[in-house]
């Protein structure tokens, strides 16, 4: 059992007294709210890009001083974290890439605001952990049965973006065409635009 784990299991097992005098907490509400926060995190990862911080615990410091409420060894709890900032660092690179559906859309009539709140729709959900810590090739693979699973789903429309022609993968500085059957389109590149609203200089949709 890893040592995040652990400490789980040990806060689980221990009365909210005891956690409130440990974490040196002036009320239970504050104990609680933290202890809540941390036990329904799903895992490590979670927990640490939770942001959590009421002027006493990060996260991290958090797991450090229960390490020592609980007497298991922090050194074991730091190899894990080290591993976790290595995936946390990778998902961060990862998030940046995008699949984009491309329709060759040309505004009409449509509402300017309509299609600023439909932008995001213009994009196929990349599933972080498939492709995180996966090769080039590798990655265009996922990214190709993604493809094909949106355009069989979607019926090759996308709503008020009109008739699906392509997609483009965008991965770190490489640009990638692929067609309705995902597969790469050699030396073909789309030019794409897209649609924003803003008030006062700050984007709405």
């Amino acid at each position: 059992m890893s040592t995040y784990k652990l400490i789980k299991k040990r806060v689980q097992n221990s009365s909210l007294e005891k956690i409130t005098k440990s974490l040196e907490y002036s009320s239970p509400q504050k104990a609680e709210k933290i202890v809540h926060i941390f036990l329904t995190s799903k895992d490590l990862y979670s927990w640490l890009d939770s942001g959590y911080y009421d002027f006493k615990y990060t996260p991290k410091l958090f797991l450090q001083k229960l390490c020592q409420i609980f007497q298991l060894n922090y050194r074991d709890l730091e190899e894990e974290l080290r591993k976790q900032n290595i995936y946390y660092d990778e998902v961060k690179r990862v998030k940046k890439n995008y699949i984009f559906i491309n329709t060759n859309f040309k505004r009409k009539s449509e509402p300017i605001f309509a299609l600023a709140c439909l932008e995001h729709t213009r994009q196929v959900p990349l599933n972080v952990k498939d492709v995180v810590f996966k090769n080039i090739e590798q990655t265009l693979e996922i990214v190709s049965k993604q493809i094909q699973e949106h355009y069989k789903k979607s019926d090759g429309r996308l709503n008020i973006w009109g008739v699906i022609d392509s997609y483009i993968y965008y991965h770190s500085n490489e640009v990638f065409t692929f067609n309705k059957e995902g597969e790469i389109i050699a030396n073909k590149r789309v030019n794409t635009s897209k649609a924003k609203l803003k008030l006062k200089g700050k984007t709405l949709c």
